[in-house]
Parts: structure tokens; C-alpha cells; sequence
């Protein structure tokens, strides 16, 4: 009975032991062995091993238990993986003859997913139908369509600083319309603009709301961030007329707004809407009162009204990061004709002397992300791109690096550009953590991104719906369009 007990031992364990076996078998998957994985639900899990098949994740598992025979298997040692990168504030078509050349940059900076907040159609439509026909090749492209603004409009095509990426409405009617055109269209979201009138500001909430669509975009000019926000605001570009918000004297400064915004009718919107931040914005800044701006952020928090800073443009006319050689060296993967100006406009830009003003809302804006984190406001990463010489991909490695410099801590910044976007277009359960059944969007990088930010940007792969591009690859990628 001993003898037959302990061969029932042997079978049962042999039974096991195979099963294990296996189930750790991945043949025709990518294995990338011994790694450190990061992300902003489960941390800093050392010695794993990420199995993708299929565009999925399909295990993330402590290496010892692994045993593998898969053909493709990259060695983690010493490398770290973290969720694919969003950039939440783009604009694919402000300079149509950089476009075809911004998917490649994004993917060869890591990122893996956009969310395009202004452009029109005709233009932003194909895009992101090109997207989906190259998953493995192309970021995913989320778009709102064009910008939702008022009359007179900001962004009508006036001037190259202005394309038309705006279409106005000068009522509630014609808001409705725009709205509806949208939704036929079946962007992913709705932005509005700053030259709407509250009313239709108010009816472009409504209606997209009953369309299952996200409202973001500026506070109009015309109302008061806390009542944008209890209105049903989804979320704020740029913190855009917060600082107004959060002045001791914001009531006059809206009635001052108002006034403006009435007798400056038959002005160019861009115009108009530069007069009043002219107007307004350096004394806000000067004049922040700390009780008024709590009760704003808490009205955010409460309404759950998220941010988009977008520092990496509205620092940059004061800190001016594009002014070192590695920033001007990306200018090299742009297309020609895209490097030449943007050379030529910044050698004329850098020979301006920095205002005052500039450096005091530089302040006032990393200041308000240790408030917006204290406040409990979440925050999403994304950097205008590509206005004011803001290289796609690469600026969106400076936007974690001023976020964390206004106060988030490094796995903040992270969260701000892989879980949050994914939470904002409830697809939590698809994107943004490493974890068995999730899409396979990653980033490996060789150095810690918890001990420095700025090594999110020591890319050595990228892995896009599961699909592996090495250094090599993303190499080709920065090279493809750029000058000869």
C-alpha cells in the first residue's frame, strides 16, 4: 500500500509538473524575459516575464516560473517596461506638410496612442482611418473633430498662426447642428472653444452628453470656470482661464471679459481672444487668492472637470527648452521643409528677451499642479504638438519632465500619460497597466523612469497591438522623412 501510495505521489506530481509545463510553453509569442515592469496600478515588479500574443498581454509572470520556447525572446535584463505613452493634446493637421511624418515620430518616441483636440475632417477623418487600417505601425488616434467655438471664431484660417481648425456658431441652434455633424462623423470626443456664448456652451454639454460623448476644451471667455465645470465640463486644455478663476477680484474680471467680448464683436476672433488674455492674464496671475482658488479646485475634483496642462507649451516662452541642441537636433526627422522654417522662426523667436509676465505664468502654471494633485483634480499628459516647435514624440518626454518638476511625483507622470487616457476613454480594461488580457502597447526602456523621468526617453523598443519594433526599427522610423 506504501509502495502504491507513493507512485500516486509521483503521477499526481508528474501530472502537475507537466501542466506547468505547459501552460508556460509560448510558442509564436514574444517573450521579453527577466524585465522590471512599471505601471501605475501594481508598481515596480522586478524578474518578470511579459508574454504577448495575438495584440494581447497574455501573462506577466515572475521569470523563474517560466519556461518558454518561443522563437522570439528578448533578453529584459537590466531594462524596464512600462505601459505605451499618450500624447492628450495634439493637432495632426495645424501644419499638413508635417502630418505624414507625425505617426512615425510618435511610435519612435513611444507613443502609442493620441488624442487629436482640433482639426477638421476632411483632414483628421483619413488620419485616423490610416490608423486603424496599421495598428501595428501607427499610434491609436482618438479625434475630436474640429474646434467647437463661437462667433467671431479664434482658429477661422486666417493667418498660418491661425489655421481653420475652428467653426463657430453664433447659437444655440447652430452649436446643436455642429454637435450632431460631429457625431455623425463619430469623432471621439467634442472640444469647445473659448468665443462660445454660455448658452451654447451649455447646449453643447447636453447634446453630447446624450451622445456619449466627453466635452473638453477652453472655458469660454464669457463664463467662469466654476460654472463651466459645474455645467458638466469633462476637462480643461492648458488650465485655460483657471488663473482668471482664481484671481481675488474674478468676478469684475469676467464682467470686464464680458464687456470686451460685447464691443470687440467685429473684431478677428484670434485678435479678440489675445486682447482679453492681454488684458487679464498677468494681473490674475499677480492677484491669486489661495481660499477662492481651493473652492475652484474642489468645484474640479467634485465635477470631475480633469486637466490637461499642456506645460510643455505654456512654459516654453520662458524656460525655452527648444533652445538646446538636443531639442534642435530633433528638427533633423522632420520633413525638410517643416525643419527648415522651424529653424529659421526659432533663430528669430530666441533673439527675443523673455518678458516678465512670462516667467510669472510659467510659475503660476507648475505651481498649480501640486494644488490640482492636493486638490485630488486628475491630471492627463499632453503637449499641444506641433505648435511652437514642439517636436511630435519627443516634447512629450518634457511635458512628464515639467510635470514632475511642478510637483507629481515620477509614477504620477507616468499615470498622467498611460492610465489616465485610458480612464478618460474607459478603456481601463484594455490599456495602461501590464497585466494578462490587456492590448499590448509598451515601451522597454534602458534606464529606471522612477529614478529620473527623463529615462522615459531611453527607448529601446516599442511594442504597438503586440507588434516589436527594436532600436533599429525606430531608428528608421526618425530617419524616414527627415532631410537626406
Amino acid at each position: 500500500m506504501k509502495i502504491l501510495k507513493n507512485m500516486l505521489i509521483v503521477l499526481v506530481l508528474l501530472v502537475l509538473g507537466g501542466c506547468s509545463i505547459q501552460k508556460n510553453l509560448y510558442s509564436d509569442a514574444l517573450v521579453i524575459r527577466n524585465v522590471t515592469t512599471i505601471d501605475a496600478k501594481n508598481g515596480l515588479q522586478e524578474n518578470r516575464t511579459v508574454v504577448v500574443k495575438d495584440h494581447k498581454i497574455i501573462d506577466n509572470i515572475p521569470t523563474a516560473a517560466v519556461k518558454t520556447s518561443s522563437s522570439q525572446i528578448v533578453d529584459g535584463t537590466g531594462k524596464f517596461l512600462i505601459p505605451g505613452l499618450w500624447d492628450a493634446h495634439v493637432h495632426l493637421s495645424f501644419e499638413q506638410d508635417l502630418t505624414p511624418a507625425m505617426f512615425d515620430l510618435f511610435l519612435a518616441y513611444g507613443i502609442t496612442s493620441i488624442r487629436d483636440t482640433g482639426g477638421q475632417l476632411d483632414l483628421v477623418l483619413p488620419e485616423r482611418e490610416k490608423a486603424r487600417k496599421n495598428p501595428n505601425s501607427t499610434p491609436r488616434v482618438m479625434i475630436a473633430g474640429p474646434l467647437l467655438d463661437g462667433v467671431p471664431t479664434v482658429y477661422d484660417g486666417s493667418s498660418p498662426g491661425r489655421p481653420k481648425l475652428g467653426l463657430g456658431a453664433g447659437s444655440v441652434k447652430e452649436a446643436e447642428a455642429l454637435v450632431n455633424q460631429f457625431a455623425t462623423a463619430q469623432v471621439d470626443l467634442i472640444k469647445a472653444y473659448e468665443m462660445l456664448s454660455p448658452a451654447a456652451f451649455k447646449a453643447v454639454l447636453k447634446l453630447a452628453k446624450s451622445k456619449g460623448l466627453k466635452v473638453t476644451g477652453h472655458v469660454p471667455l464669457s463664463m467662469d470656470v466654476v460654472e463651466a465645470s459645474q455645467a458638466g465640463m469633462n476637462s480643461m486644455e492648458h488650465m485655460r482661464n483657471l488663473e482668471m478663476a482664481c484671481s481675488k477680484d474674478w468676478e469684475s474680471l469676467l464682467d470686464q471679459r464680458q464687456n470686451l467680448l460685447k464691443n470687440g464683436a467685429d473684431k478677428e476672433g484670434g485678435t479678440l481672444r489675445s486682447n482679453i488674455h492681454s488684458a487679464q492674464r498677468t494681473h490674475a496671475v499677480e492677484n491669486q487668492d489661495a481660499a477662492r482658488r481651493n473652492y475652484v479646485l474642489k468645484e474640479l475634483a467634485q465635477n470631475g472637470t480633469w486637466q490637461i496642462p499642456t506645460l510643455s507649451i505654456m512654459t516654453t516662452s520662458a524656460l525655452r527648452p527648444f533652445a538646446t541642441d538636443e531639442w534642435k537636433n530633433t528638427f533633423q526627422f522632420l520633413p525638410p521643409s517643416v525643419a527648415d522654417r522651424w529653424s529659421s522662426n526659432l533663430a528669430n523667436y530666441l533673439a527675443t528677451p523673455i518678458k516678465e509676465s512670462q516667467q510669472a505664468y510659467t510659475k503660476w502654471a507648475l505651481d498649480m499642479i501640486t494644488h490640482l494633485k492636493e486638490a485630488n483634480v486628475p491630471i492627463m499628459a499632453g503637449t499641444d504638438c506641433p505648435i511652437f516647435f514642439l517636436t511630435p514624440g519627443y516634447s512629450l518626454h518634457e511635458e512628464l519632465a515639467l510635470l514632475v518638476k511642478g510637483g507629481l511625483t515620477p509614477m504620477e507622470a507616468l499615470e498622467a500619460a498611460t492610465l489616465r487616457p485610458a480612464q478618460y476613454f474607459n478603456m481601463e480594461k484594455e490599456l495602461g497597466v501590464i497585466e494578462k488580457g490587456m492590448l499590448a502597447d509598451l515601451v522597454l526602456l534602458n534606464a529606471n523612469p522612477l529614478d529620473n523621468i527623463k529615462n522615459t526617453s531611453t527607448i529601446e523598443a516599442v511594442v504597438r497591438n503586440g507588434q516589436y519594433h527594436d532600436r533599429e526599427a525606430l531608428n528608421g522610423m526618425l530617419r524616414k522623412r527627415g532631410k537626406k
